[in-house]
C-alpha cells in the first residue's frame, strides 16, 4: 500500500527522470510483483533469477549514479526502496538457513547504501554525518524486514513442528484401532486354526466344521484392515490438516462404516461374534437400564475395554473355560472411584484360565504388556478420571476392571 501511495505521487510530480533511477526502480517493483503474485511459492529457481539480478542492477545504479537529484528522483528512490523491502521477506522466510542468510545480507546492504544516489550527488553534497544517518534508517528500516522474515520462519517451523506432532497423533490413534479391533478378528483366525489342526486327526468332520468360523474372522480382520487403509489414505492426501474430514480426534470413539460410534451397547453383538468365531464361551450379565445416561465417551471407551479384554483372552488364555462380562452401575465411597456417593458404571471381564500350557511368569508378563492396548486404554479410561486395573483373578484367571464415575466432571461429563 506504502509502495503504492508512493508510485502515484512520484507520477504525479511528473519530470524527467533519469534513466538510470528508472530502470532499477521498474527492476525492483517487478521483482517485488514476481515475488508476491506471479510467484508466490516458494522455491530456489524464484531466488536464483530475481534477487540477485535486484541487487546488482540496484547497487550498479547506485555506484555510477550522478545526478540531477530532485523531488520526482527522490520519491522515485523511495518506491525502489519499498520494493526491495518487499522483496526481503519471502526471499529470507522460505530458503535454507544458508541461503537466507546470504540474501539478507545482499538485499540489507543493497538497501543501506541507496541513499548515496542522494547524498553524493545533491548540490551542495551532503555532510558525512547526514549521510551516514541516512544510511543509518535505511539499514534500520532493512533490518526491520529481515527481522519480520525470521519471524515468518519461526512460524513455519512451529506450524510444521505442530503439523507433524498432529498427524502422528493420528497415526497412532489409527494404529490403536487396528490392533483394538484388527488384532481381536486376526486372534480368533488364530485360535480356530489352532482348533482345527488340533481336531483334523481326530475328528474331521468338527476340524471341517470350523472353516466357515474361521473365514468369517478372516473376512472381518480384513474390514478393519481396509477401513484402517482407507484413512490413512485420507490423511495422507490431506496437505492442510492433519486429520482428515470425516475422521476422529486421536481418543475417540472407534465408529462403524456409517460413522455410529461403537459403545457398551455393541458389546451383545461384539460377544455373539466372539462366541461365533472362537472356542472359549462367554457370557454377558448386564441389567436392563445399565446403559441409560451413560456418556458416549465413556459407552466407546468402555467397549474398548472389553474388545481389548476378550482379545486377550483369545491370545493368552487357551485353556480358559469362559469368560464372564459384568457392566454394572454401583455407588462408590472411595476416593478413586469419584469420591463419595459417586455413581460407577463398572465393566468387568474375567476368566478362568489357569496357565497350564504356559509359564505363569512369563504369562503373566506376556497379558500385562500385550501390545499398547492396556497400557493405551488406561490413559483413556484415566481421561474419564476413571481407574483401570488389570491382574490375576482368584483362584484362577484373569481379570480387567473398568471403574467410570457417572457423574458430571473434566473428563466425562
Amino acid at each position: 500500500m506504502l509502495a503504492v501511495v508512493v508510485l502515484v505521487t512520484a507520477v504525479a510530480q511528473g519530470g524527467d527522470i533519469h534513466p538510470l533511477i528508472l530502470t532499477s526502480t521498474l527492476v525492483a517493483v517487478l521483482a517485488a510483483v514476481v515475488h508476491t503474485v506471479w510467484l508466490p511459492a516458494t522455491g530456489m529457481k524464484r531466488m536464483v533469477s530475481t534477487v540477485p539480478v535486484v541487487c546488482l542492477v540496484s547497487l550498479g545504479v547506485t555506484a555510477v549514479y550522478r545526478g540531477p537529484v530532485d523531488n520526482a528522483t527522490a520519491l522515485w528512490i523511495l518506491l525502489e526502496t519499498f520494493a526491495l523491502l518487499v522483496i526481503i521477506v519471502p526471499s529470507v522466510r522460505h530458503p535454507g538457513p544458508l541461503v537466507a542468510t546470504v540474501v539478507s545480507l545482499a538485499m540489507t546492504a543493497t538497501v543501506t547504501v541507496l541513499p548515496l544516489r542522494i547524498a553524493l550527488t545533491i548540490e551542495p553534497p551532503a555532510g558525512t554525518r547526514e549521510t551516514l544517518g541516512l544510511c543509518v534508517i535505511w539499514g534500520v528500516a532493512a533490518a526491520i524486514a529481515v527481522g519480520a522474515s525470521c519471524y515468518l520462519r519461526s512460524l513455519d517451523s512451529h506450524r510444521r513442528i505442530a503439523v507433524a506432532a498432529e498427524r502422528r497423533a493420528g497415526r497412532l490413534a489409527i494404529a490403536r484401532d487396528l490392533h483394538d479391533f484388527a488384532a481381536h478378528d486376526v486372534t480368533g483366525v488364530m485360535v480356530l486354526s489352532q482348533a482345527a489342526q488340533t481336531l483334523a486327526r481326530s475328528s474331521p468332520e468338527r476340524a471341517l466344521a470350523l472353516l466357515p468360523q474361521i473365514e468369517t474372522a478372516g473376512v472381518n480382520a480384513l474390514e478393519a484392515m481396509d477401513r484402517t487403509i482407507r484413512i490413512l489414505r485420507d490423511l495422507d492426501g490431506d496437505e492442510k490438516l492433519p486429520r482428515p474430514a470425516g475422521a476422529r480426534e486421536p481418543g475417540a470413539a472407534p465408529r462403524e462404516e456409517t460413522g455410529r460410534a461403537l459403545t457398551l451397547e455393541e458389546v451383545p453383538t461384539l460377544i455373539e461374534r466372539f462366541n461365533r468365531t472362537g472356542t472359549i464361551p462367554t457370557r454377558l450379565h448386564m441389567a436392563p437400564g445399565t446403559l441409560d445416561t451413560v456418556p458416549n465417551r465413556v459407552g466407546s471407551v468402555g467397549y474398548r475395554v472389553v474388545l481389548e479384554a476378550l482379545t486377550n483372552v483369545r491370545r493368552h488364555a487357551p485353556s480358559a473355560s469362559g469368560v464372564t462380562v459384568t457392566i454394572a452401575r454401583r455407588s462408590s465411597g472411595t476416593a478413586g472411584d469419584g469420591g463419595s456417593g459417586t455413581e460407577v458404571l463398572r465393566v468387568h471381564v474375567v476368566d478362568d484360565g489357569d496357565g497350564a500350557e504356559d509359564d505363569p511368569a512369563a504369562a503373566q508378563a506376556e497379558r500385562e504388556g500385550g501390545g499398547t492396548g492396556i497400557e493405551a486404554l488406561e490413559q483413556r479410561v484415566r481421561e474419564l478420571d476413571g481407574r483401570l486395573t488389570a491382574e490375576p483373578a482368584h483362584p484362577v484367571g484373569w481379570q480387567v476392571t473398568a471403574d467410570f464415575p457417572l457423574a458430571a466432571g473434566p473428563g466425562g461429563g
